[in-house]
């Protein structure tokens, strides 16, 4: 399949503060847009998207639909990560992009 490219724009802060929590993940912007752009194709809905519109909903409720928008977007590992250390998870991320 052949890739293409998306781009967006918003202020410098928020891409590096993005940046910085998806790092912490130990993913990407282009990963986290393709795990989006998925779960747009797979619902056949933007609704995990709105929001700013929904301040008649109660804090637990936002908390509970921002807690499953996460969940949707977790990927399974095949490993127990407390059975890896650090240097260990690095590399087997780096193996898996095929960097090693």
């Amino acid at each position: 399949m052949e890739d293409a490219m998306v781009t967006g724009r918003m202020p410098l802060q928020k891409k590096a503060a993005g940046n910085a929590i998806l790092r912490d993940a130990g993913m990407n912007a282009s990963q986290a847009i393709n795990r989006m752009y998925s779960k747009l194709i797979e619902d056949h809905s933007a609704s995990f998207l709105e929001s700013g519109d929904d301040l008649h909903e109660d804090e637990p409720t936002r908390w509970a639909m921002a807690a499953s928008f996460i969940d949707s977007l977790l990927i399974p590992l095949d490993f127990h990560i407390s059975d890896m250390s650090d240097i260990d998870a690095k590399m087997d991320r780096l193996r898996s992009k095929g960097l090693v």
